[in-house]
């Protein structure tokens, strides 16, 4: 052989031995991706919802009760997990938001690790692919939403479906793991209630495969049923308050906030995990033969009920849908033949597809728009900023992340759509029309006990029809007066107003912690 040819040879031979390298470590290549994954994203932020739950968690360590202090809807676990998120970076003086990513890190190479243990006997040149996809849905398809509970219950959904399907074969498993799977999945499950859809749906499923085999006296079972006893009456004894104060406001007003139309609901993400839950179901014998398929596809037909239900029509409630959906229709392709010749030639770029959304969503952000930058402008660390605006995300999408004082106990002033609403009835609910002046008259006292330098509020453009929530602040004498301190700075489709003079004392003890 000559030495041209043995030199065009090489890197032929150096892709191999990287190959096989790969192939016989399924499992480090799959940590490897979620590490790089992970510093890649620690130079991104967080949405605005996540903002929301870290400045909880600060707000919290400074002194603040929760349902008292901060007016919020969510049940606690959410806010509880952000707590020793808060508390590492606050010890080690990291951004909370480089903390938050670094755990999600782990959370997933957790998931990876015991789902690789769960998985059936895959030929190594399968799993190592199978592995990697499910880093790459786990990590970088909720790209912006990091740390959402729909990220966090995907990546303990999808080892509770590798557990499921090893039961459903009469596979030995381990009781510890069992337990750690199901102590995983329980807590992304107990974050909404919407969520407990999937593992019923998916114990079914079970039921229906194993028939007079089945037992449900499991360790994973048992550790769910701890996890939701556990939670249940940390809420009565920690946070009663949102028994009674959150669950009536929830009752009273949150039903407004859902999607203005129908079509709403079927935005791309939705789309397109119903379309890969549609193709996977399709091939249902197929999936019969592939009970991690079966399992997946169970939970994402749980999750696309859950979605409906809340019907909200926002992309990352599409996410564990779409996640496992996703990861259904890669495992079918993993095990074997007997899928049509057209679908395996168009799989590659189905799967695709949620990242490539994921990418449009990030590179497209609605929030911070050019409009709110500008408003924000000549702002530091530390000042006070208020939001007067019906959409929470317009506050948060820049609140915590530049770090400013936020001043008021409501998130954003979402009740408005259930109050105006009211308003426009021909017999309005008295109710409704006393939670409209009892927002506005504790704005009042949060602003006179951290005043804003600067307050921003989200306005419509002239011959724009849409609710103006300024001039129904403006009824209110003492936030009339309250404005009067403050000069018109700008406006586009946000008018910022300046502080030129001190606001009045509070009329009442602040609140604590913020």
């Amino acid at each position: 052989m000559s030495a041209a040819s043995t030199a065009a040879a090489r890197p032929q031979s150096a892709l191999t031995r990287i190959s096989a390298v790969m192939a016989s470590r399924p499992l480090w290549v799959a940590l490897a991706l979620t590490g790089a994954i992970t510093v890649l994203r620690l130079i991104d932020s967080v949405d605005s919802d996540v903002a929301w739950q870290l400045w909880i968690a600060q707000r919290i360590h400074a002194g603040a009760h929760l349902y008292r202090d901060i007016v919020e809807v969510n049940p606690p676990l959410w806010f509880w997990m952000a707590i020793p998120v808060e508390r590492i970076a606050s010890a080690l003086h990291l951004p909370i938001i480089t903390v938050l990513i670094v755990a999600m890190g782990a959370l997933i190479a957790l998931a990876l690790a015991a789902t690789d243990r769960l998985l059936p006997d895959l030929a190594p040149e399968r799993r190592s692919p199978v592995l990697a996809f499910t880093a790459l849905t786990l990590a970088a398809m909720p790209w912006m939403h990091v740390g959402q509970r729909e990220q966090i219950v995907l990546i303990g959904a999808v080892p509770y479906a590798a557990l499921i399907a090893a039961r459903s074969e009469g596979r030995r498993v381990s009781p510890l793991l069992a337990a750690a799977v199901g102590t995983g999945a329980a807590l992304g499950f107990a974050l909404k209630h919407y969520f407990l859809i999937v593992p019923a749906l998916i114990e079914l499923w079970l039921l229906a495969k194993q028939r007079r085999a089945y037992r449900p006296a499991r360790p994973e079972i048992a550790a769910i049923l701890a996890v939701g006893c556990a939670y249940a009456t940390a809420i009565v004894v920690i946070a009663p308050d949102w028994l009674t104060r959150t669950l009536p406001l929830i009752r009273l007003a949150y039903g407004a906030t859902g999607a203005p139309a129908l079509r709403y609901l079927f935005g791309p993400f939705a789309l397109t995990g119903m379309v890969l839950l549609g193709i996977a179901i399709s091939q249902h014998k197929r999936l019969a033969a592939v009970p991690f398929a079966a399992a997946l596809a169970t939970a994402a037909a749980g999750f696309a009920v859950a979605y409906f239900i809340q019907a909200k029509g926002w992309s990352y409630h599409a996410i564990p849908m779409l996640g496992c959906a996703s990861l259904a229709l890669a495992m079918l392709l993993a095990e074997g033949s007997g899928l049509p010749r057209a679908l395996r030639l168009i799989a590659p770029a189905l799967l695709a597809l949620p990242l490539f959304l994921a990418a449009d969503d990030e590179l497209h952000p609605a929030l911070p728009s050019p409009d709110l930058l500008g408003a924000a402008a000549g702002l530091g660390n530390g000042e006070t900023v208020a939001f007067l605006s019906t959409e929470p995300a317009l506050a948060w999408s820049v609140t915590l992340q530049h770090g400013y004082r936020y001043p008021s106990r409501y998130m954003g002033y979402w009740m408005m759509n259930a109050i105006i609403r009211n308003e426009a009835n021909g017999s309005p609910d008295p109710r409704l029309t006393a939670l409209g002046r009892q927002i506005v008259s504790e704005t009042v006292d949060d602003f006179r006990c951290a005043p804003p330098r600067r307050i921003i509020v989200w306005r419509p453009r002239p011959g724009q029809q849409a609710f103006d929530i300024l001039p129904f602040f403006l009824r209110d004498p003492d936030f009339a007066e309250l404005l009067s301190h403050y000069r018109a700075r700008s406006r586009t489709s946000l008018e910022t107003y300046e502080q030129v003079s001190p606001l009045p004392p509070p009329r009442s003890p602040c609140r604590m912690g913020v």
